[in-house]
């Protein structure tokens, strides 16, 4: 086991490879220099090879003399720079990822000549890749390490997306999709999981889903552009597995020293009362938290993914909008839903998580109905983009909420399952709207996605507050009160 060696800014740094001291560094020399309370500094053995890099050294949480515990933040220490770096890349590339399907679907209709239902294969295959990826995640990352299953998950990308590119017969497209989903889950909860143990987590993962975002913007329009100028469809998929090979190389740089040995050491398991250690999956599986907001967000991402992935076919078969430019109504959907969560990610921690999603959420429903109702296209594109808006920073909300609500140890296999078997319902409701819209017709899309909200609003209102101000559970308890006084007077 590494040694560790406790120091305080000022103060010389003494660095130790096992039982071997490796170098002695003053901290006013060196990035440590601005470290104002005790650290330590851990390096495992054999990973010193070379020169000193910040790859090499790792910060535990810190504690100041009054045993508050800091967080990691997302420069300190400095090689969370490249890791944040990498995990916004590679969020950009999952926009991409989840919003191209629906953008090429009448072309991919076209190219098969196929209909509805059996086209929207393409949106079912994925999730049990996401469903799979729910339960291995937690095994992934003890014998992989965060770094092994950052790498694992690029793989499988990339694979699908050198299969994609070449417009295969359509049962291997359906594989390779499904093999993108397992891809997608896999980085979707190590990547969250990261993210959720540094400071300032609001404002970080409303930047990270809100590139997110960006990337569902460009690829409507990118990847519609090219199949009208007479490219075949899949040809999009070849600049996806470029951005997919570069971004492999960044995490794999970047999450280098996160080998399953450091997993271990910062994700000690639970003793039960028979002084046995637990199974992470099974006791996050316990916590009520996990499974109400894992069903929260497979209603989320149903509703987030499924809208977006029909926009152009609703507004072409119930709008009679032009192919060609309808892509634009898509990518606006996307973008504000990109703006709501970079934007409206310091507002939800300032006024409190819970209070903001609900009210996030009621006003999704009715920018949701303007959209449907509304008979020009101009109403219909400015009330999906302002649906992307207020229910954008819903997902990240969640997520933070349960970070809170569960014990460090459980964070990444209880974020990693919620996340990933949410990811299902990206894949289960496009699905699903396809084989209704066959049958009824597009316009089936608008109930469903009201129908998906309700429900989270439903869930979302017995998460117990996490928030200082408590403003929506006030809101709710007077509420109840005045009801229960109510009754108590007619009774009487």
């Amino acid at each position: 086991m590494a040694a560790e060696q406790t120091t305080a800014a000022n103060d010389p740094i003494t660095l130790y490879e096992g039982d071997r001291n490796v170098e002695e560094l003053d901290a006013d020399m060196t990035e440590l220099a601005s470290v104002k309370s005790p650290v330590v500094i851990d390096i495992l053995p054999g990973t010193l090879t070379g020169p000193l890099s910040v790859v090499d050294t790792e910060f535990t949480e810190v504690r100041n003399n009054d045993g508050a515990e800091h967080l990691q933040t997302w420069n300190n220490p400095p090689v969370n720079k490249w890791r944040v770096l990498a995990i916004l890349l590679g969020f950009v590339m999952m926009g991409m990822n989840d919003a191209t399907t629906g953008a090429l679907l009448l072309y991919i209709e076209s190219y098969y000549q196929q209909n509805y239902t059996v086209i929207s294969l393409c949106f079912l295959a994925p999730a049990f890749g996401y469903m799979t990826s729910a339960f291995l995640n937690s095994s992934m990352h003890i014998i992989l390490g965060r770094r092994g299953t950052v790498i694992s998950g690029m793989v499988l990308m990339c694979v699908a997306y050198a299969i994609i590119c070449w417009a295969p017969p359509l049962p291997v497209i359906v594989i390779a999709y499904g093999i993108a989903g397992l891809g997608v889950g896999t980085l979707d909860a190590a990547w969250n999981a990261f993210a959720a143990d540094l400071q300032n987590v609001n404002e970080i993962m409303g930047l990270m889903h809100g590139l997110y975002g960006v990337g569902a913007t460009i690829s409507p329009l990118v990847s519609t552009a090219m199949a009208a100028s007479g490219l075949l469809w899949s040809y999009y998929y070849f600049i996806m597995l470029g951005i997919a090979v570069a971004i492999l190389c960044l995490n794999g740089y970047a999450f280098w020293g996160e080998t399953a040995a450091k997993y271990l050491k910062d994700h000690p398991p639970a003793v039960g009362e028979n002084g046995e250690s637990q199974g992470r999956l099974t006791e996050a599986l316990k916590n009520r938290y996990t499974i109400s907001l894992a069903c929260f967000l497979f209603f989320y991402m149903g509703a987030e993914v499924g809208l977006g992935s029909w926009i152009v076919t609703f507004m072409v078969t119930e709008r009679d909008g032009d192919p060609a430019k309808m892509g634009a109504v898509a990518s606006g959907y996307w973008a504000g839903l990109t703006a709501g969560r970079m934007i409206l990610g310091f507002v939800t921690g300032r006024i409190g998580e819970n209070t903001m999603a609900t009210i996030y959420l009621l006003l999704s429903i009715v920018f949701e109905l303007v959209f449907w109702l509304a008979p020009s296209i101009v109403a219909s594109a400015i009330g999906v983009a302002l649906v992307g808006v207020f229910f954008g920073p819903v997902f990240p909300t969640a997520m933070v909420a349960l970070t809170r609500l569960l014990p460090k140890r459980l964070h990444v296999t209880g974020i990693g399952f919620a996340a990933s078997f949410g990811g299902g319902g990206a894949a289960v409701f496009p699905f699903i709207t396809g084989a209704m819209a066959q049958a009824k017709g597009a316009w089936v899309l608008q109930p469903l996605v009201v129908a998906l909200i309700s429900a989270m609003v439903v869930i979302w209102i017995t998460i117990p507050t996490v928030e200082e101000t408590g403003l929506r559970d006030r809101i709710l308890g007077k509420f109840m009160k005045r009801r229960g006084h109510n009754n108590d007077t007619e009774s009487g």
